[in-house]
């Protein structure tokens, strides 16, 4: 991905400034994260209303290049005197590598989650779970409490050792071990990579299993995007593996949420193929 620049902070309709070299937003990639969406916005007034919190109320940008509006509707061909310039400048794609790259080295992560029944560790890093998702946060919390607790009710049983002491020295202690027995590794390890770097490959062996672990830690992109992808799936007729896969998951909530879902959408599939047929 090229690594241009997005904004800059002199506002003209010179050519100089506003010309198709330079791209406002670059909306091919993304990573994941919550990011203000223009066509999400309700009027072009609150397009208006951000640019001006942003960068000052100097005027506003038509599009991508197009002309400066001003209160009197008129041209200034000089740019304005005294005007510090900047540049907004982005580079999602390095900080979604860098992070994937944390996730492959233990080393530098500070929980563990032992999933499935063959006990597969998944790594990952307790900041950035806590603050993409409110249920991570009170689980990493909750056996945060419950560690020191432990650790606590030892310390009053026995004298720490000089080996126990080498280790709290150098940060042993301080990684955060949580068992996951609801969900298959593959699975909650594409999880854990989605919520780190905002992407993810769905299949349909795995979009049963994302979606209901996207509703249970209330990633309701994460959600949307399994939908989107059952109905792609169920529209081409590829039904049989996902229905086996969200089999798989019915101890949870969302799988009866995704049967009704998956069966609504055959059913209008079924009816509109027997309408064609009638005609």
């Amino acid at each position: 991905m090229e690594n241009s620049p997005l904004i800059f902070g002199m506002e003209s309709t010179s050519d100089t400034y506003l010309n198709d070299g330079f791209q406002v937003y670059d909306d091919e990639y993304s990573s994941g994260y919550d990011s203000t969406d223009f066509s999400d916005l309700e009027s072009r007034g609150s397009v208006e209303e951000s640019y001006d919190s942003l960068y000052g109320s100097r005027g506003s940008l038509e599009g991508s290049c197009g002309s400066l509006k001003t209160s009197d509707s008129k041209v200034n061909l000089m740019p304005p005197l005294n005007t510090e310039e900047f540049m907004n400048y982005r580079s999602t794609t390095t900080l979604c590598d860098n992070l994937r790259l944390i996730l492959a080295m233990p080393d530098l992560c500070d929980v563990t989650f032992i999933v499935g029944p063959r006990k597969i560790p998944v790594h990952g890093v307790r900041a950035v779970l806590g603050t993409r998702s409110r249920v991570f946060y009170q689980l990493i919390l909750k056996h945060t409490s419950m560690k020191t607790a432990e650790e606590e009710k030892v310390k009053k049983t026995k004298k720490k050792s000089k080996k126990d002491k080498v280790k709290a020295s150098m940060g042993h202690d301080n990684k955060l071990v949580i068992p996951v027995t609801k969900y298959d590794s593959e699975v909650f390890s594409m999880l854990i990579e989605f919520v780190h770097c905002g992407k993810v490959n769905i299949t349909e062996d795995t979009v049963a299993g994302l979606f209901c672990a996207a509703h249970h830690f209330q990633l309701e992109d994460l959600s949307k995007a399994c939908l989107d992808f059952v109905e792609h799936c169920l529209k081409i007729g590829n039904a049989k593996t996902i229905l086996f896969s969200t089999r798989c998951y019915s101890q949870h909530s969302a799988s009866k949420y995704l049967f009704d879902k998956i069966y609504s959408l055959l059913e209008g599939r079924y009816i509109k193929m027997l309408e064609e047929t009638a005609v």
